[in-house]
Order: C-alpha cells, then sequence, then structure tokens
C-alpha cells in the first residue's frame, strides 16, 4: 500500500469511528470535547478541577459544563434560560458561526439530561443544529469532500457540520437524517488529514501564522471532538497536532509577534492563538506551550471559545521558561519540512536574534512569490517583508508588490519579455522581475496529494537543499529556488546562509545564473528606516546610487544590522491603500484595476484590518555593473545594538572554486563557487585574526587534507615565509558536507584543499 493511501485509510478508518450511523445504539453523554472516563477531560479530572476552585466560562455552556460537574441545578437553569431566549446563529456567516454551532452543540449534549432540558425545546435546538449543519454540507465545498482543503475556511465549514453531527447522533428524528452526512464529513477530514501531514508534517503553516490561528482553531477542536466522541485520537496519527507547540515557540520573534512571511496583514496575536496553545498544554502537557500560555505575555487572554480554557488549561503542567533551557535541551534551530521554513535563533529572551530563511514549494494563494527570502529581528524588525497589510486581495499594491519577490529579500532576474499571470487573467501584472506567477493556480489552494502530483511543476518551486547545525558554533542551509523562477530567464538560484550567533554574524551567499547575460540581476534587502551608506551618493530623489559603497546599515528600534556587500565587486511604485479606507483613487489606471476584478460598483477601498504591521519604506538593491550569465553575490551582516556595530573587519576571500570572507575574531567562511561536491581547491586568506574557518559545499563523510602555506612577507613575528609550510590538517567532513577547524592562525596563508 502507497504511504498516502495508508494515511488516508487511517483517516478514514478514524472517522468512521467518529461518525458512524448508529440506528440500533444509544450512546452515553456527555460525549463532546468531555466523556464519564478520559484521560484528558474525563469528569473526574474536571471535578477535581473545580473543587480546587477553578471555574468554567459565564456563558451557555459554561454553565452547562459547572451543572455537569458540581450538579446544582441553578447553573442548569441559567443555560436553559440563554437557550429559549436565543437561537443558533441566525443570519451569521458560515465562516463566523461555526462557533455559535460548537457553542449550541456542545450545550445540547452537556445539558441533554437535564430534567428542566424538555422536549420542545430539545427538538427546536437540535432542528436548528440539523438545519445549519444541513445547510452547510449542500455548498459548492462539499460536492467532492476528497478535495476538501487544508485551509481556513474548509477547516470552518468542516466543524459547523461536526459539530451538530455529533451532537443530535441517535436523537429522534435527527438520526436518520445526519445519517448520510456522516460520510461526507469523514472523507472531509481524512482529506485534510492527510494534506496536513505533506505540507506541515512537524508544524508551521503555508499560508502564515494569520491563517494558521484561523485554520488550527477548528482543526484542534475537530481532532478533540473526533477523540472523545469516537475514541480515536488524531494526535497519535497525524504529526502536525504534536508539533503545534515547537511552531509557536519558534515562529515567534522575541517581542511576542508572529513571522511574517505569507499574507501575514494581522501579525498580533489573538483568542484562536490562545485555544490552539492550550491544545497544546493539555494533549502534550507542553510545559512550554503553558510558558507561552500564562507568563510570556504573549498570548491573548480572551479564548475563541471560552469554555476551552477550563477544559485545556491543565494546571498540572508547570510553565517552563525557553530561556532557561540549555541548547542541547532545546535546539536554537527548528526546520519545518513541507513548508521549507527554517528559523534560527540565539535564545529566548526579548534582546534575542531571530532569523528565519524559507525555501520550498508554493501551496496557496495565501502564500507569497518569495523564495530564499530570510527576515531578521534583533531588538528591532532589521531585516523585513516589506509589503504593508492590504484592504483586498486583489488591489493594485497586493498583486503587483506586497506577494511579489520585489517585496522580499530574495534576488530579481529582469527579462523585459516576462508576462505575469494576474488573477483571472483580467490584465497584465507588473513585471517586477520576480519568481513566476505564470498560473490561476496561484489563487488557489492544494486539494490533494494527487493534485499537487498532477499540477507540480506549478507548485514545486522551491527546496531546502542542506541544513546543519552545530550548538554553540553555526547553523547553516542551502536554499534552492530555481524552479521558481521562469525557465526562460534563470538557470540556477541557490542562496547559502551561515550564522555564527557566538559573533552575531551571517554569510549570505548565492549563485545566480540566467539564461542571457543582459538580464539584470538585483539583490534585494528591505528595512523600515532610511539606510545609512558610508558614501556620498549620485541620483535623484526616491532613488539613490551607491557605486562604491562598502557597507550599509538598516537601523530599528534598538537593534541595527551593518551589511558588507563582498560580492558583486562593482520602477514603478504601488502605492498603499489607506489603512482608514478611502474612496477609490483618482489616477485612472488604478480605478480601473479596482473596477476591473471588483466590478464598476465598487467605489471605496475598506479599511484594513492591520495591527502590528511593520511596513518597509526603504531597500537596498545590489546589481553587477558588468553583465554575465553567472553573478555572485556575498554579503556579511553584523547584527547588533545601535551604534555597536562596525567595530570589526570583514574581508572577501576570492579563489578558486571557492568563494567567501573572513570576519575578524570571528571565522573564516569559504562557499563552493562551482556547485556542490567540490572535491578541491584553493584560496588565499586574508591578514586578519579569526578563530575558525568552516567550508561548505564538500562531500559529506569524506577527508579532506588542508594545507596551509606562507604567502607574504610581514611585519608580524608569527608570519610564516611565502612558500613554507603552516601545517597540515586532516578533517573528515560530516554528513552536510560542512568541516569546521578551529585555529586561531589563520590570516595571511594560502590555503589549498583537497580530499584524500
Amino acid at each position: 500500500m502507497r504511504r498516502r493511501d495508508f494515511i488516508a485509510a487511517i483517516a478514514a478508518s478514524a472517522m468512521s469511528m467518529a461518525w458512524p450511523a448508529r440506528a440500533q445504539e444509544r450512546r452515553a453523554r456527555p460525549r463532546l470535547l468531555i466523556a464519564e472516563r478520559d484521560p484528558f477531560t474525563g469528569l473526574h479530572v474536571l471535578k477535581m478541577r473545580y473543587a480546587s476552585g477553578r471555574r468554567p466560562s459565564e456563558d451557555m455552556e459554561g454553565w452547562a459544563l459547572s451543572w455537569r460537574l458540581s450538579g446544582k441545578d441553578e447553573f442548569a437553569e441559567r443555560a436553559v434560560a440563554e437557550m429559549r431566549s436565543k437561537h443558533v446563529a441566525s443570519g451569521a456567516k458560515a465562516s463566523r458561526s461555526w462557533v455559535d454551532y460548537a457553542r449550541w452543540s456542545l450545550a445540547f449534549d452537556w445539558l441533554f439530561d437535564y430534567p428542566g432540558f424538555d422536549r420542545g425545546l430539545k427538538d427546536r435546538v437540535a432542528g436548528e443544529l440539523t438545519d445549519g449543519a444541513a445547510a452547510m454540507l449542500t455548498t459548492p465545498d462539499f460536492a467532492d469532500p476528497g478535495q476538501l482543503s487544508y485551509h481556513n475556511y474548509a477547516l470552518r465549514y468542516l466543524a459547523l457540520a461536526a459539530f451538530p453531527s455529533a451532537a443530535v447522533e441517535d436523537y429522534p428524528d435527527c438520526n436518520q437524517r445526519c445519517a448520510s452526512w456522516r460520510q461526507t464529513i469523514a472523507a472531509g477530514l481524512a482529506n485534510v488529514f492527510d494534506i496536513s501531514e505533506f505540507v506541515s508534517p512537524q508544524g508551521s503553516y503555508h499560508e502564515s501564522l494569520d491563517y494558521m490561528r484561523i485554520t488550527w482553531a477548528s482543526l484542534v477542536m475537530l481532532a478533540e471532538l473526533q477523540r472523545t466522541v469516537g475514541g480515536v485520537d488524531p494526535a497519535q496519527h497525524f504529526s502536525v497536532f504534536r508539533n503545534i507547540g515547537d511552531t509557536y515557540l519558534y515562529k515567534l520573534l522575541p517581542d511576542g509577534t508572529p513571522s511574517r512571511e505569507g499574507d501575514n496583514e494581522y501579525p498580533v496575536l489573538d483568542s484562536r492563538d490562545t485555544a490552539v496553545v492550550g491544545y497544546a498544554v493539555n494533549r502534550f502537557k507542553d510545559s512550554y506551550s503553558a510558558w507561552l500560555l500564562r507568563e510570556s505575555g504573549f498570548l491573548a487572554k480572551e479564548w475563541v471559545l471560552p469554555v476551552l480554557e477550563f477544559l485545556w488549561d491543565d494546571p498540572e503542567v508547570t510553565p517552563r521558561n525557553p530561556a532557561q533551557s540549555p541548547e542541547n535541551e532545546l535546539p536554537r534551530q527548528r526546520y519545518f519540512p513541507g513548508v521549507g521554513h527554517l528559523v534560527m535563533r540565539d535564545g529566548w529572551t526579548r534582546d534575542s536574534t531571530w532569523i528565519e530563511f524559507d525555501c520550498g514549494p508554493y501551496f496557496a494563494k495565501h502564500q507569497h512569490l518569495d523564495q530564499n527570502q530570510f527576515t531578521i529581528y534583533h531588538r528591532g524588525y532589521l531585516a523585513i517583508d516589506s509589503g504593508a497589510d492590504y484592504t483586498d486581495t486583489e488591489s493594485p499594491h497586493y498583486l503587483n508588490y506586497y506577494r511579489r519577490t520585489v517585496a522580499h529579500n530574495s534576488v530579481l532576474v529582469y527579462d523585459p519579455a516576462e508576462k505575469f499571470f494576474w488573477s483571472d487573467n483580467l490584465l497584465a501584472a507588473a513585471n517586477d522581475g520576480g519568481q513566476r506567477m505564470n498560473s490561476s493556480r496561484y489563487w488557489n489552494t492544494i486539494r490533494s496529494r494527487e493534485d499537487w502530483e498532477r499540477t507540480r511543476d506549478l507548485w514545486d518551486l522551491g527546496s531546502m537543499r542542506v541544513m546543519d547545525y552545530v550548538p554553540g558554533q553555526y547553523h547553516y542551509a542551502m536554499g534552492d529556488a530555481s524552479k521558481a523562477y521562469a525557465r526562460e530567464k534563470l538557470r540556477r538560484f541557490t542562496r547559502e546562509i551561515l550564522y555564527v550567533p557566538k559573533h552575531n554574524v551571517v554569510f549570505v551567499f548565492d549563485r545566480v545564473v540566467t539564461t542571457q547575460p543582459s538580464f539584470r540581476k538585483v539583490w534585494l534587502l528591505h528595512g523600515v528606516n532610511a539606510p545609512v551608506v558610508d558614501q556620498d551618493d549620485k541620483g535623484e530623489a526616491g532613488s539613490r546610487e551607491f557605486r562604491n559603497a562598502k557597507t550599509f546599515r538598516f537601523a530599528e528600534g534598538d537593534g541595527e544590522l551593518l551589511v558588507r556587500p563582498l560580492r558583486p565587486k562593482e520602477r514603478e511604485n504601488w502605492p498603499l491603500e489607506p489603512r482608514q479606507g478611502a474612496p477609490l483613487p483618482e489616477d485612472p489606471k488604478l480605478r480601473h484595476m479596482w473596477k476591473l476584478f471588483w466590478g464598476e460598483d465598487f467605489n471605496k477601498i475598506l479599511p484594513s484590518n492591520g495591527k502590528n504591521v511593520v511596513p518597509g519604506a526603504w531597500r537596498i538593491e545590489v546589481s553587477p555593473a558588468v553583465a554575465a550569465e553567472e553573478d555572485f553575490f556575498l554579503h556579511v551582516m553584523e547584527i547588533g545594538d545601535v551604534g555597536k556595530t562596525g567595530q570589526r573587519r570583514a574581508e572577501l576571500i576570492d579563489g578558486v572554486n571557492f568563494q567567501g570572507a573572513a570576519f575578524e575574531h570571528g571565522p573564516m567562511v569559504l562557499f563552493s563557487s562551482v556547485g556542490e561536491g567540490v572535491s578541491s581547491g584553493e584560496a588565499s586568506l586574508p591578514d586578519i585574526t579569526c578563530d575558525s574557518l568552516i567550508v561548505t559545499s564538500l562531500l559529506p563523510d569524506i577527508v579532506y587534507e588542508l594545507n596551509f602555506g606562507g604567502l607574504n612577507v610581514s611585519a608580524s613575528p608569527s608570519a610564516v615565509l611565502p612558500g613554507v609550510s603552516a601545517g597540515i590538517e586532516r578533517i573528515r567532513t560530516n554528513s552536510k558536507g560542512v568541516l569546521r577547524l578551529q585555529r586561531r592562525m589563520l590570516g595571511n596563508l594560502r590555503l589549498r584543499i583537497a580530499r584524500l
């Protein structure tokens, strides 16, 4: 059996236990999220929690639970009175009313045995629940449940149908009506589980942490519903659940806001994040998640469903501050396969450095065309995703800048003849020189593994080829985004990033090979504030030219990023929409773009829902002075507090088969200029004091000989004369093809490297 079929079979089997037709069997209540005997939310556990002084929420479902735990009819009466005076989610959109359907389903189940919950009221509530589920299941989203996507709307719709279906199971006049739904619900959830195992097997999410919270809030509630109703725990079969806590732990910046990758126009945590982290506390007794939930100050106090706080915030789980965990216990690097996100950080304090490097597939419309991009935070937003929030996903700013490569810290390659596909292709999108957008599928989302394979040439854009992490020494990764660009203009784009936390320095080495030398290459770095460049400029206002700059700085908050561009040696703007909303712009071109997509009656830009967005106003572009098919970009980035960087030198190393840099009192780093698996090469090491040598892109698990010889006559008493050996080292590379030599006397030597 193929792995995909095996996983789907597990999911379908599990779901068939959760929502089968059971005409002959009356099952015990309560059973929605709680049960008489359950290791996590059993009544015996919850009663002890209640006896200790903790209380459920002050609302309909909270009172229903209080009655279950205390036996006091006054709570049940309050819940019943609420039911009599209100109706289930009347008139609300399904994307918002799913929470109400869940609330009423819980109250219906938890109050079911209360004598005051009379048959007439039960019939009315059961009818409203089934009517809502029936209406949901007749929508086009459920026409083929085997194509239901791992996406925020699909999960909310599924929750809207699943909770009522489970609540009214075996209730007279409802069981027969609901029987036909259960296979649809089971098939839909099975497909979602399978896609989650493909897209985010170890956490993170493909459409930004904003859309992750919306998706995961309903996903974890469905998982617990399945566990308590059907007796099968999805967390035992699908790994996304056990990696929820680590996703938040690593992908929150030191200031507590989430990673900005993708369509994260609301980069602040809310009640849905609180519930998702609470699930990790309850289901996995995760002490770091308990710290996030109770002590970090990052999460909202509210829960998307308030009663979940009582159910899931297990007081027996002791919080643990990650800042107090040693690196050998809590690694400072985390890779999220599937989505291709790599996070490197030097700790979990407010003053820590946080770096994200992304290179992976394209799964859905809320992703950006930004493979091989990186972002950096240290006491401020230093290298950023520069697009601001958007008011509509087809606005001119969104289509031509926000989601495009030009707004990210990646590379552009300009082919004047390239065409970019805009949504329904009503008109041409801007040619930003970036990664391809040549199909309407870029406004869709992955539906299944078969869907992925069938259209893989569109989706499979990038991969993290190599990753290496040695605690206390370095973090290293190579991303390959060659497929992200039109093949007519680009043959190869690999980016290597090496971060040395001890010195807070990052080396970024790019190899870009185009099909024609005339295609201009542009290396991008975006910042919040105006960069400070070390020389006078030549150019007009708004676009300044620094042909011989040796350094530039971006600063924001209390942090600073000093960049030294070592290689190479030698547009139209799309305005932001007003955050408060506004009439359409007077510019005929922009008005035409708005109306072309939204219709002639569209006359007002809606207010933005952005919060905590840090838009970029400046960028640095680095381009080779001489046209060539192959170019190398090498930048050394020093991270620190404002006014504290720039005290140490950095020098280029230009060798045979190797390019690299030396950072004073830190490492010398060599990258391959000819691809992976280098057998030999040589380089002249500059006269600079360094503490180590790191060489990447060698053959894995192979012994190399490093031969050091004299280079120049120097006044230094320790200098080695030309032609005189300064020693030979034989070192075996690790499984990633990386070697590191701890040695202080490296400067002013000739190095020859050869495999043995």
